[in-house]
């Protein structure tokens, strides 16, 4: 059973007893589901993006996956290219998706007269039965553009599927040897997201058997370096029809596994939420409670305070510019480890473009991973200081999972990643700054040790580059910060009215009991224990 049968059942159960629910949490339950179903509906293709450098063979290989040659453009200039996703569909057509919003439609063969810009999103509608077939598994392959297809271009690409269920696959050209310069910064940021993509080995005619299979040993080894226990790589080439690294890949595929950690964390959310209701009501109607009334009177006056503002005495989470300094100390640190790798691109003269690409990588990787423990700290500590605020309340109790999703910090990073390193780029500086430097270190060294060469440069990287990075990108680390810890309170506040709202209508419940009989709220107390017992019972079964 895929995902989106799989949830729409166990919703269907869980909506047998919501009309338990009273209050506002009847409405707040049916806003959540219909969220939920939402995020289910656009997890229901797991996206397997082919990237590489430009010209790394991706494009001729799903050519002739598809079974279509010349479908998809294989000598598009790197400014033009955009990603484009593979479905099926019985009429032939190209759609242009900009901003999630459809800009542009035409017919598959008229693809390469698309008008497009960074960021967009092509979905190409063909006939091809394997196609067809992946479809039906929940796989939908995208021919991603060329690392060497320009940073932003690339990078905007790229942001756009970090965040979805996605299993990517590197294309590595055999000449190319190893996983090096952008490549290997590209799998080194997807492993601090713990995503460990599959490595193919590509054009393999141009080298001996061999040297292939030295080739595919060596890059397991550096993948192991990177975290990955069991790396997959494997071989194909489109000269040679030879698609085995590729299917043999993804047969392994699970797109319901895939997803099925994300999707299940929210849904016992979603369901713990209604037993906490049902929890709460059944333990103030079987208590002596005395002057309910006024105690709907506090909760009305904390409701208003904590529209006002969050009671955060005694709160140890960090200022906006406490957080900003860790994120760019971690990011200091980040840069001096790479600096040896970034010295011995700038010595082999590696390209600028892909120097660009291995600093923001690196950078990007650092500040997602810093925002994502800045943002944990600080709902903790926010947290615990609105629950010790009002712990006179005791039926409100707010849950450590409701901030545990922090997917909108990678958010944060669609499409503004590069205004973090503005037009006066630090990239430039320091390759103004250090290419001028080059051959006076190498005429000196002429002769001798590469890596002192190395390591002389690298010296340079620090001094003049990372500073410059830190600066650069401080003011936009700052309003960033500022918008997530806005994010995370008016998130908390939401939380703890919602939870107050729902105590009221509880105690409202309790003041009825007084004119039922025993027997009647016997029964009703039952009912509610009989639902949480079945909406366990889903929740397992999911």
């Amino acid at each position: 059973m895929n995902n989106m049968m799989k949830y729409q059942e166990a919703l269907g159960k869980v909506s047998e007893v919501s009309n338990l629910l009273i209050g506002e949490a009847q409405n707040s339950f049916k806003v959540k589901s219909e969220e939920f179903m939402d995020e289910v509906r656009a997890s229901q293709y797991i996206k397997v993006p082919l990237v590489g450098v430009f010209s790394a063979g991706k494009s001729s290989l799903l050519n002739i996956f598809t079974g279509k040659s010349g479908m998809l453009p294989v000598d598009t200039m790197p400014e033009t290219a955009v990603a484009y996703e593979l479905y099926y569909g019985t009429t032939e057509t190209v759609e242009l998706y900009r901003d999630g919003t459809k800009v542009d439609i035409k017919p598959l063969a008229e693809i390469k007269n698309l008008n497009t810009e960074s960021g967009d999103i092509a979905k190409v509608y063909c006939t091809s039965e394997p196609i067809k077939r992946l479809q039906e598994k929940d796989i939908i392959l995208v021919d991603m553009p060329g690392i060497g297809s320009g940073i932003k271009r690339h990078d905007d690409a790229i942001s756009h599927y970090i965040n979805s269920g996605t299993a990517f696959v590197l294309l590595v050209d055999a000449e190319q040897g190893s996983l090096r310069g952008s490549t290997l910064s590209f799998m080194q940021e997807l492993s601090q997201y713990k995503m460990y993509p599959a490595v193919l080995v590509s054009k393999i005619d141009k080298k001996p058997e061999g040297d292939v299979k030295e080739i595919v040993d060596y890059i397991r080894f550096q993948m192991s370096k990177l975290g990955n226990e069991q790396p997959f790589v494997g071989t194909v080439c489109s000269v040679n029809n030879d698609l085995e690294g590729l299917n043999r890949y993804l047969s392994g595929l699970n797109p319901e596994a895939l997803v099925a950690e994300k999707l299940g964390k929210k849904f016992k959310y979603l369901v713990g939420g209604v037993i906490e209701q049902l929890k709460m009501r059944i333990a103030l109607r079987s208590k002596d409670i005395a002057d309910v009334d006024e105690k709907i009177k506090q909760i009305d006056e904390e409701i208003s305070n904590v529209k006002t503002e969050l009671p955060t005495e005694n709160c140890n989470a960090d200022t906006p510019e406490k957080s900003t300094q860790d994120i760019l100390d971690n990011v200091r640190f980040a840069l001096e480890a790479k600096a040896g790798d970034i010295a011995q691109m700038i010595v082999n003269r590696e390209d600028e473009e892909t120097i660009k690409a291995t600093i923001l990588s690196i950078v990007r990787a650092e500040m997602i991973s810093s925002f994502k423990d800045e943002s944990d700290q600080y709902s903790s500590a926010l947290g615990l200081a609105v629950q010790e605020s009002m712990k006179d309340m005791e039926a409100i109790k707010l849950s450590p999972d409701f901030m545990s999703d922090f997917s909108p910090i990678i958010e944060l990073f669609k499409g503004p990643i590069l205004e973090l390193l503005p037009v006066a780029a630090p990239w430039k500086m320091l390759l103004s700054a250090l290419l001028p430097y080059l051959p006076n270190i190498l005429s000196r060294l002429f002769g001798k040790n590469e890596q002192e060469a190395v390591e002389e440069v690298r010296g340079k990287v620090i001094e003049l580059c990372v500073q410059q990075v830190l600066t650069s990108i401080q003011p936009m680390v700052l309003k960033i910060t500022k918008e997530n810890q806005q994010r995370i309170q008016k998130q908390i506040q939401e939380e703890v009215i919602s939870k107050m709202e729902k105590v009221k209508a509880g105690l409202r419940e309790k003041m009825a009991d007084a004119h039922k009989n025993k027997e009647e709220v016997e029964a009703e107390l039952t009912q509610l224990n009989a639902a949480i017992s079945h909406l366990n019972a889903v929740v397992e079964s999911v």
